[in-house]
């Protein structure tokens, strides 16, 4: 690779400005509504948006390894005066005190919200894809893989919601895109673990005025067509 490749703190810039637009645009405070109640474990704090609003009426604990998201993240967590708490973490090496840490939080929902990370990081975890823009929809499932696993998806956790960016094909009604991505993602993800997706809300994205680059990757469970950009909410539950 010729390119230079973002690190950590040049992401978190990045990042900051793409998160006060999503914030600007009312996204966070939709999905937290979306989010079922309970102790929530949030994967990535990003600058501290989303936690602020998952907190509203839960207890969250969030985890990020990026100490420059996570320095934002307090800032902004503490000047709204609530109770989040942030743990700093490698979600790829979890250690026996980030177990321990999750155990105590007895968490009953795992939120997974525009899941991504700096370059460096995507390519160091995706050696095996040569393509590049599908390295971030890998990098993505394999955080997905550890949402799921049985030292995070504890038995005291009842939801998972996990929220994507990406196209929707126009003229494809709700309820054919509840199909296809509850197949999706009850097929490769949450079916192995005995969890259903029972919610799938889609957004309009407002991505004209937003800088932020997103990997994309052909999605062959869609049919071809115009599209148009969109966030995806997908909440899926425990089967009792």
């Amino acid at each position: 690779m010729n390119h230079v490749l973002s690190n950590a703190e040049q992401y978190s810039k990045l990042w900051e400005s793409e998160s006060d637009f999503l914030e600007a645009h009312g996204i966070y405070e939709q999905l937290s509504k979306i989010t079922p109640d309970g102790n929530a474990i949030e994967f990535g704090c990003g600058i501290g948006n989303s936690t602020r609003h998952l907190s509203t009426g839960r207890n969250v604990l969030s985890l990020d390894n990026n100490p420059h998201l996570i320095k934002m993240a307090t800032k902004h967590i503490n000047e709204a005066g609530n109770n989040a708490k942030i743990h700093k973490c490698d979600f790829f090496d979890l250690k026996a005190s980030d177990k321990r840490a999750i155990k105590d939080f007895n968490p009953a929902v795992i939120v997974g919200w525009f899941i991504g990370s700096h370059g460096i990081d995507i390519f160091k975890h995706t050696d095996e894809e040569p393509d590049e823009l599908t390295k971030s929809k890998l990098y993505r499932e394999k955080i997905e893989d550890i949402i799921v696993s049985s030292d995070v998806c504890l038995a005291s956790v009842d939801y998972i919601h996990l929220v994507n960016r990406g196209a929707l094909v126009v003229g494809f009604s709700d309820t054919e895109y509840f199909k296809h991505t509850k197949d999706d993602y009850d097929t490769y993800v949450f079916g192995k673990i005995g969890f259903e997706v029972v919610d799938v809300k889609n957004f309009h994205w407002p991505r004209e005025g937003s800088e932020f680059q997103y990997g994309a990757a052909f999605n062959p469970n869609l049919a071809q067509g115009e599209t148009i950009p969109a966030i995806t909410s997908i909440v899926a539950r425990r089967v009792k």
